[in-house]
């Protein structure tokens, strides 16, 4: 534990490198484990199965929001409870599995050299900047909304000199979505995209003088959903959203089945598409019972890939005195492919809790090229994104509290873990909250936007080297 952070918490019971055994209950609960036994697997079991577990819990009040983050770390040196199958019966990957143990924390390294510096500060005052995306080094796009209520949008444009505000597309927006905060894509200066998934889905084109609307196909779309996109060229677009894919060849829409429901997709060419998501329906209010799901675009076909699973039943005591005995719900929200063999993937583990209804913490995955398996990142993750070269940064969830954009980590491949430095100077001090992040791509520089706080606040961008 470093300056008030952990490491997250996968718990006793996760199952690594077994494939599922038996049939979901109607509930969406899992049928029993993998010796037989009913809904709950004992630590006693596990032990008697050469398991050991080794944990530390606590719960912590920390940063403005004053959020209950529950925070640990665990080393797990077998695989235990087994439960049941993908809840979309498709063909897998005959090769990529998922590896066999748990990952182990890595001493956190500090970066040498500069760290992160405020780049923009707006004068839209109320205005928080949610989304961005670069093309190359003179190309980078930022996109925001007002931090409460409703207003138009506010686009800003970076040509490799200086910040500058662009037309936004026609439309407003309500922060009270901002959970399903439309997708920014960009391949160049004259062609961006933005889709929105509210109760409908849209989409507009920047072609370099004007956005305009760009009609989509019959998706399927239930509020609730959220949209992914992802731009290798003009003419090779790709938007997923729910179970359906669309993929955009500069002339029309091509919509295909997906084998279970995306929220995520990241290209690294034509026949290496990465989607993430759930195996469960994501509802728009509450979340359903859902294990990870990671799908593969081969240029053929979807493919759903295997993920590790997390099926241990919660000890929670539940209204009835009793343990709840729900499973944890898992969604993956966040993918970057930077080659076929390194893929990352982030997302959210809910798990029940008697006072406030569910606790949340970040999953977050490393493909490989052969396995998807799980590393250490940070327990309360507020932002995400790539770093540019081969790894990802996370932002930590309450960095606004200790000012200067503290908290932020890359991590590797191979799984180490290199905190960035924060701002230097007066900016040490500045409050921000950051909502997304992301990096020039081929280079080290990662943008992180957000909001900054105080007498006026108001969009911020920062950049790290």
């Amino acid at each position: 534990m470093k300056g008030g952070r952990a490491v997250e918490e996968w718990p006793c019971g996760v199952v690594w490198g077994q494939r599922v055994a038996g049939e979901l209950q109607s509930d969406g609960h899992p049928g029993g484990c993998a010796d037989g036994g009913g809904g709950a697997c004992s630590i006693e079991g596990e032990l008697g199965r050469g398991i050991a577990v080794l944990g530390a819990r606590r719960q912590l009040v920390q940063g403005r929001g004053k959020r209950l983050v529950a925070l640990g770390a665990a080393v797990v040196l077998g695989a235990g409870c087994a439960a049941g199958p993908q809840s979309v019966p498709v063909k897998s990957v005959a090769s990529p599995g998922v590896t066999a143990v748990g990952p182990v924390p890595s001493p956190v390294r500090t970066a040498k050299g500069r760290g992160w510096r405020l780049e923009y500060v707006g004068d839209r005052r109320g205005v928080r900047l949610k989304a961005v995306a670069a093309s190359g080094p003179r190309d980078v796009w930022a996109l925001g909304s007002p931090h409460e209520g409703v207003g138009p949008m506010l686009l800003l444009h970076f040509d490799g000199r200086r910040w500058r505000e662009r037309p936004a597309p026609p439309m407003t927006w309500d922060s009270k979505d901002d959970e399903r905060f439309p997708v920014l894509v960009a391949t160049g200066s004259r062609d961006a995209w933005v889709f929105a998934a509210t109760a409908a889905l849209s989409a507009h084109h920047w072609d370099g003088e004007r956005w305009s609307p760009v009609g989509l196909p019959d998706m399927d779309y239930d509020a609730g959903e959220r949209a992914g996109a992802a731009a290798l060229a003009a003419d090779d677009v790709w938007l997923v959203v729910g179970d359906r894919a669309a993929h955009w060849d500069g002339r029309g829409w091509t919509v295909m089945r997906l084998p279970a429901w995306a929220e995520a997709v990241s290209a690294v060419a034509p026949d290496q598409v990465w989607a993430v998501g759930g195996t469960g329906r994501p509802l728009a209010r509450g979340h359903s019972a859902s294990q990870a799901a990671a799908m593969l675009w081969d240029g053929r076909s979807w493919r759903l890939v295997p993920v590790p699973e997390d099926r241990t039943p919660s000890k929670e005591i539940n209204s009835q005195g009793r343990p709840d005995g729900s499973i944890p719900s898992i969604r993956l929200t966040q993918v970057v492919a930077h080659t076929p063999g390194n893929v990352w993937a982030i997302g959210t583990r809910r798990v029940f809790d008697y006072e406030d209804g569910s606790r949340s913490s970040t999953v977050t995955l490393h493909w490989d090229g052969t396995a998807w398996a799980r590393v250490v990142g940070s327990a309360y993750v507020g932002a995400a994104g790539s770093d540019g070269v081969d790894g990802i940064v996370l932002v930590d969830g309450d960095v606004g509290a200790e000012g200067g954009l503290s908290g932020a980590v890359r991590v590797a491949p191979d799984g180490s873990r290199t905190e960035l430095p924060p701002m230097a100077g007066v900016d040490r001090r500045r409050e921000v909250d950051v909502s997304a992040a992301s990096a020039v791509p081929g280079t080290g520089r990662v943008y992180a936007v957000g909001l900054v706080y105080g007498k006026g606040y108001g969009p911020m961008i920062a950049r790290y080297r």
